[in-house]
């Protein structure tokens, strides 16, 4: 090389370090907060324009969902398991989490306050006319042949609310195959536990080998995450074309109140990492954005795990024990976005029927919020809708006449309710890392995978393939034995 190509070789150095490629650029900015919000707005457009596209929008938001679950729910088990390897670690881990739960708690009930506040201040579902009370009994007809619920038990001695003995496992494998994910957490949790308190030349060889399928399944999320604009164009699309623009403008007063409830404790919490941290809000948000808008725009919870991970440990400094045992734990049974959807909708419902509440029943209807939220722990998506009748039949409102408009919106409520448990699980996480990496970064654990080689002679490889075709000829001759049995 002369002399001469030197400036353009080190002009070239500089632009590939400092100019991103472009490829990259693309992303973040399809990925951008505001290119996702636009996103769903067209969806929502397209879906009202063409409600009659909502089966086949319907299947085409099932299959991004099984995608993403297939990667994300793995990935949430191993991240549980992984933090309750460092726990022990972290200096007074028994009394940490233990303030954490109890907070946890509290952040619930005083969700469901400020639920009330809000809805209160905003006088949610007052100022409707006749006409618009019309229409909404007529929607909630025509809206609740989609939906099939029974509200007493088919067996003697009513329905159990919150069946405790479903939620803990006998069987890890059995519930890992067949069980709903927060037995699944628990039983990871009693597993994991076990395996933290072995020797780590016992337990060293089983972490190796989950740490590679760890690994792989968070860069798997992270792939199927960059479909996230297709998917919220998709998914907004078949809300508004099965809920129909009727439905959110008749709730709209609902949804205002709702979203302003999420908004105002996600800018507390977003406060209090700030504080404990004593870092700007500009960086906090920067650390986190893209959890936060993966949580948004997915309806899938856990897919923003990946991100609130990295965000917390890496760039925010906190344990990442601490961050992988309560990031994947916040949405299954922090339980504070339901807290307040039941507060705002009881609020709600006493001023579409004028009915004037007293102190108590105020303080009664958030006690019951919060009650109707832990009983929704293992009840996803819709039919957490339904414990709402406990929270209002208790304090003489009906809601059964609006439930199915309800049950149409709920999947707009959806993303800020994960988010919201997200969030305040982040700030519990802030609350008691005191002494736990604060005012400083933790530095990236870089994993090395191991690469095992494996040498055949020609002689061994024909041998090795022999083999795997007999055992494959007998698992289907017995297959074909198994069902020509069953047929005769």
């Amino acid at each position: 090389m002369s002399p001469l190509d030197a400036p353009a070789v080190l002009h070239a150095i500089v632009n590939k370090t400092i100019v991103k490629p472009a490829m990259v650029q693309l992303r973040e900015i399809l990925h951008h907060p505001a290119a996702l919000l636009g996103a769903m707005l067209l969806g929502g457009w397209v879906g009202t324009l063409f409600p009659g596209s909502a089966p086949v929008l319907a299947g085409i938001s099932t299959l991004y969902l099984s995608l993403i679950q297939m990667a994300a729910f793995p990935f949430v088990i191993l991240a549980v398991y992984f933090g309750l390897q460092r726990l022990p670690a972290v200096p007074g881990v028994g009394r940490r989490l233990a303030v954490m739960a109890l907070l946890a708690l509290l952040a619930m009930l005083l969700c469901a306050v400020v639920g009330v506040l809000v809805a209160s201040l905003t006088a949610a579902g007052s100022g409707m006319s006749a006409a618009q009370t019309t229409m909404l009994g007529r929607l909630a007809l025509r809206s609740e042949s989609q939906f099939m619920m029974t509200m007493r038990g088919t067996e003697e001695g009513g329905t159990v609310l919150w069946n405790i003995g479903a939620l803990v496992p006998d069987n890890l494998f059995a519930v890992l195959a067949f069980g709903s994910l927060p037995s699944v957490l628990i039983g990871v949790l009693c597993f994991g536990a076990a395996v933290a308190v072995q020797p780590a030349d016992k337990s060293g060889s089983l972490n190796a080998i989950l740490e590679g399928i760890y690994r792989a399944l968070e860069s798997l999320v992270n792939r199927f995450n960059t479909l996230l604009p297709v998917a919220s164009f998709v998914l907004a699309a078949a809300a508004t074309a099965t809920a129909g623009v009727e439905a959110i403008v008749l709730l709209g007063s609902f949804l205002l109140a709702f979203f302003v409830s999420v908004a105002l404790v996600c800018a507390a919490a977003v406060a209090l990492i700030c504080w404990r941290l004593k870092m700007s809000p500009w960086r906090v948000m920067l650390a986190l954005r893209e959890p936060i808008t993966v949580c948004l725009f997915s309806p899938v919870a856990v897919a923003a795990v990946p991100g609130f991970i990295q965000g917390l440990s890496v760039q925010l400094g906190f344990s990442r024990g601490l961050a992988e045992l309560c990031s994947p734990i916040a949405p299954v049974f922090i339980k504070a976005g339901e807290a307040m959807f039941f507060a705002v909708l009881a609020i709600f419902i006493a001023n579409l029927y004028g009915r004037a509440l007293t102190g108590g029943e105020v303080a009664l209807i958030c006690l019951l919020s919060w009650t109707a939220a832990l009983w929704s722990v293992g009840i996803m998506g819709v039919k957490s809708v339904i414990l709402g009748t406990f929270v209002l039949a208790t304090v003489g409102l009906p809601l059964e006449a609006v439930l199915p408009v309800f049950m149409l919106v709920e999947v707009l409520c959806e993303g800020p309710r994960n988010l919201l448990s997200f969030l305040i699980s982040s700030a519990l996480i802030a609350l008691v890392a005191d002494g736990l990496y604060i005012n400083k970064e933790q530095d990236s654990e870089i994993w090395h995978p191991s690469t095992l080689k494996l040498a055949f002679s020609r002689k061994q490889a024909l041998l090795g393939l022999a083999l795997v075709s007999i055992a494959l000829l007998t698992v289907f001759c017995a297959g074909v034995g198994y069902g020509m049995r069953k047929a005769f």
